[in-house]
């Protein structure tokens, strides 16, 4: 919900690639179910193709997520998102939450550099937000876990070292099989 969901009135919605996320979409409607022992809906959105709307219409599900788990209704970025207190009380919560912050808005790359003729490539584990609240928790807690990260233009908090990737990948994990592939490739 703090990566690409969303809380209006009356529903939740995950907003997923209908391509790169087909299996992630999938682990997301199970743990919807397994959580809220609801069955989610799953609508194409017509106007981006590419985009699948993981959407549950419960107005207790709303209350619960907003007055329990402090999530925000409606534009979560003018209200400061960031990660809840709950959350950054407990190690293991913040390590399951930057997974689930990274499975949504993180991406795994080489980036490529050609210096004088020769190409040099390097892994990079990135997380991107317009959030600089969420940005700086996330950045403070792969900190926190001596993974090296470093704030890149406004958007971005990088790992760029392949050692701390893969110990990465060791702590926290991912639950979205398209950054496993790539990890691997």
């Amino acid at each position: 919900m703090l990566g690409d969901g969303g809380i209006t009135n009356s529903q939740i919605k995950i907003t997923t690639n209908s391509i790169d996320d087909k299996e992630y979409t999938i682990f997301i409607k199970k743990l919807i179910k397994k959580l809220f022992d609801i069955e989610p809906s799953v609508c194409p959105r017509k106007k981006e193709i590419s985009a699948l709307d993981i959407i549950v219409s419960r107005k207790k599900l709303v209350e619960f997520c907003n007055k329990k788990l402090g999530l925000h209704i409606g534009n979560k970025l003018k209200q400061g998102l960031d990660i809840p207190n709950w959350i950054r009380k407990n190690l293991k919560f913040e390590e399951r939450c930057v997974r689930g912050l990274i499975d949504t808005d993180g991406s795994i790359f080489n980036e490529v550099h050609n210096i004088k003729g020769i190409k040099y490539s390097y892994m990079r584990l990135n997380f991107t937000s317009a959030s600089p609240e969420l940005r700086k928790s996330v950045f403070d807690i792969l900190n926190k876990l001596n993974l090296n990260p470093k704030m890149r233009n406004d958007r971005c908090v990088q790992i760029e070292d392949k050692e701390n990737i893969k110990k990465y990948f060791k702590i926290i994990g991912t639950s979205n099989p398209k950054h496993l592939k790539r990890y691997y490739k």
